[in-house]
């Protein structure tokens, strides 16, 4: 093999090792959105154990989340996945509970609900 035509495999050979070396690094760590039909079941299962305040909390935002309050729902998951003392298992289930129900809204908003685009407003401005 002639040095011109070795270093293009050479540099060849680098970029493969360099993509294959970085193939995995990028792995996506945003939890999916849950069915909004298992929220109940989800934050029941998950918070079965938890104190009190913490059970009385998920319970409220799985009624909201049935009563069809969806603002309400997601203000009350978003607050209730950044508790501090939470297991790993009690932040998936409400993250992922969050992540369906603003899913939900926002689906909502774009079909035209005059309400969900007035609650995504409000949360953008920060009120």
């Amino acid at each position: 093999m002639r040095i011109p035509e070795f270093r293009t495999a050479a540099r060849g050979l680098c970029v493969l090792a360099l993509a294959a070396g970085t193939a995995g690094c990028h792995k996506d760590e945003s939890p999916a959105p849950i069915a909004a039909d298992q929220i109940p079941k989800t934050l029941d299962g998950a918070f079965q154990g938890a104190d009190a305040g913490t059970k009385a909390a998920a319970a409220a935002a799985s009624a909201a989340v049935q009563g069809d309050s969806q603002g309400q729902a997601v203000e009350l998951l978003e607050k209730l996945s950044r508790q501090p003392d939470l297991t790993p298992e009690q932040r998936e289930a409400s993250t992922r509970a969050a992540l369906a129900v603003r899913k939900k809204i926002m689906d909502a908003a774009a079909a035209g609900d005059q309400a969900a685009k007035a609650f995504l407003e409000q949360q953008a401005a920060g009120k």
